[in-house]
């Protein structure tokens, strides 16, 4: 069968395939592929000679080996690799899950998570053959099942150590103030079987047993840095104790602040981060006692124009208080010695808010008054309270707004209130919680994008294991969003607008594999823009791609 033909006619140079033979092997079309002479086995008189394609880059490609060649999806995967690259994340799987390529099938099967929410893990087999990995060998989902197993509470726990070590010594080289956003979720479950499933406050309204996850989260780098998975019946104020007792066994950085919305403000819970000389700054309820009273003593300076703020575009007052705290960890009794600790009230009143609230409650009363003199419908129970806690007459008998009771109303409107121990300029404590309420997106998405808002696994050994790699996956989330908002507060508007659009865009982007190595597909246009944006570096040619052997793979001794 001819394939093809010498150009020029002569014994050595370009090969011109046949139309037969390039449908068979469509990839030698973009080869410029020779006929030369194989100088190690020719012989004295006798002359061996072999076909060889050259790429861009002059990597060599033997003829032979085509047929081999696997195009793969893998703009996506370059980019995961390149947010991980370097990272105390990266370094802390690679030194923890360093036998039987852990580190690379970890990685794996995070990015699955990342790239395809919404697939089982059963589905990754097939993700796996046609996909750029940090593991290249599609796993079975007996082989992802029995390498989960694998990993109990003590691996994780030497990578969490490990994490905070390598975080520790990137946050040492900074003088800035470091932020560690703290957060939780709940992640529901249909298994009756599973170790930490209860019945709970379930965030998502899910009539089902729970198991809660909480998370801390380097706010400059959005990098994580410690996480726990607990008991669905737990509500969030009941776990600073038990984070605080954490920081000593797992290395956590002390120096750090901690910044947390308003599920986890308690009194205890101040207690204890004095006691701990935890540093804070806690969104807090406006309805607890000490704040409720800086408001009704404030107001009317927050609605003072003099108090405005153009940096926060807000209206701001700070106060300067001291805690009183129990000096003994143990014990939170009046009898038990009492300490002070200075403290910095920030309250922030915004205005739109406010004018929002103050429209709705305007159109309420004069919906309920308007239904009232029709006559055709009786008011409800609830709309007849709020007419007469809110309505009054005036001497001529007309409905007036009884202002005593308004004025209760939108006391609170519009109003946060933020408590910390340390930070006593209001514009960088907005700034700090304005911070975290982005980890808290990124943390949401921990059952939006990764596919854990239901817990697929029905066996406790595998649990660990599978909400590792669920923590994996928010985790490179967390930092691909920290890249992004890096790009927009620079003034980088990128070509698309949602993480799903940017993963979907980039899968386009393939790589072709041989045996000596891969190269990638054109990047133009909006994909190279991207890439440019993100400051993440083009792809380019990868050599020796190592294929891991079947016996190193399948099991863990």
């Amino acid at each position: 069968m001819t394939v093809g033909k010498i150009v020029g006619g002569e014994l050595t140079g370009t090969i011109e395939w046949t139309e037969k033979f390039l449908s068979q092997y469509p990839i030698l079309e973009k080869l410029k592929t020779t006929r030369v002479i194989d100088k190690v086995k020719s012989k004295g008189r006798f002359t061996r000679y072999k076909s060889q394609a050259d790429d861009m880059d002059d990597n060599s490609l033997f003829i032979r080996r085509a047929t081999s060649l696997k195009v793969l999806h893998a703009g996506a995967t370059w980019l995961l690799d390149q947010i991980v690259a370097s990272t105390p994340l990266s370094r802390a799987l690679s030194q923890t899950f360093d036998r039987y390529y852990g580190f690379q099938k970890l990685l794996s099967l995070a990015y699955f998570k990342t790239i395809e929410p919404d697939k089982a893990m059963y589905l990754y087999e097939d993700f796996a053959s046609s996909t750029r990995l940090p593991f290249h060998r599609p796993l079975s989902i007996s082989s992802i099942t029995k390498f989960l197993q694998h990993i109990d509470e003590d691996r994780i726990d030497s990578f969490l150590k490990k994490l905070n070590e390598y975080c520790i010594e990137e946050e040492e080289k900074s003088q800035e103030n470091v932020y560690y956003a703290l957060d939780s979720t709940s992640i529901s479950t249909c298994s009756d079987a599973l170790d930490y499933a209860e019945w709970g406050h379930n965030k998502d309204g899910d009539n089902l047993k729970q198991i809660n996850v909480v998370m801390l989260v380097n706010q400059r780098t959005g990098c994580p840095l410690y996480y726990r998975h607990y008991a669905g019946a737990t509500p969030d104020v009941s776990t600073v104790n038990h984070l605080l007792k954490e920081y000593a066994r797992m290395g956590i950085n002390r120096r750090a602040i901690i910044v947390a919305d308003k599920g986890y403000g308690s009194v205890k819970n101040i207690h204890k981060l004095y006691q701990d000389n935890q540093s804070f700054i806690l969104n807090m309820k406006t309805n607890f006692s000490i704040c409720k009273n800086l408001i009704v003593n404030n107001l009317s300076y927050l609605l003072d124009d003099c108090s405005y703020n153009r940096k926060l575009e807000q209206n701001v007052m700070t106060e300067e208080i001291y805690w009183s705290y129990p000096g003994n960890f143990n014990k939170d009794t009046k009898r038990c010695r009492h300490e002070k600790g200075r403290m910095y009230v920030h309250i922030y009143l915004d205005h739109n808010i406010r004018n929002d609230a103050d429209d709705l409650f305007r159109a309420r009363i004069a919906e309920l008054l308007d239904k009232q003199k029709a006559g055709i419908e009786p008011l409800t129970q609830d709309e007849e309270e709020f007419v007469s806690t809110y309505v009054t007459k005036d001497s001529k008998g007309r409905n007036v707004i009884n202002n005593v009771k308004k004025t209760e109303y939108m006391l609170c409107k519009g109003i946060r209130i933020l408590l910390s121990d340390i930070i006593k300029d209001p514009v960088e404590a907005s700034r700090a919680y304005t911070e975290r309420n982005e980890v808290e997106e990124s943390f949401r998405k921990l059952k939006d994008f990764t596919g854990a808002k239901r817990l697929h696994v029905s066996s406790s050994k595998t649990l660990p294991g599978k909400i590792f790699v669920h923590f994996l996956s928010c985790s490179i989330l967390c930092m691909l969003r920290h890249r992004i908002h890096t790009a927009e507060a620079k003034g980088i508007q990128l070509p698309y607008d949602s993480i799903p659009k940017i993963m979907s865009s980039l899968s386009n982007i393939t790589q072709t594999v041989f045996p000596e190595g891969g190269y990638f597909s054109e990047i133009v246009g909006k994909k190279k823009e991207l890439y440019e944006g993100l400051d993440i570096p083009l792809p380019e040619p990868e050599t020796n791609i190592e294929y891991e052997e079947d016996s190193a793979v399948e099991s863990e001794e």
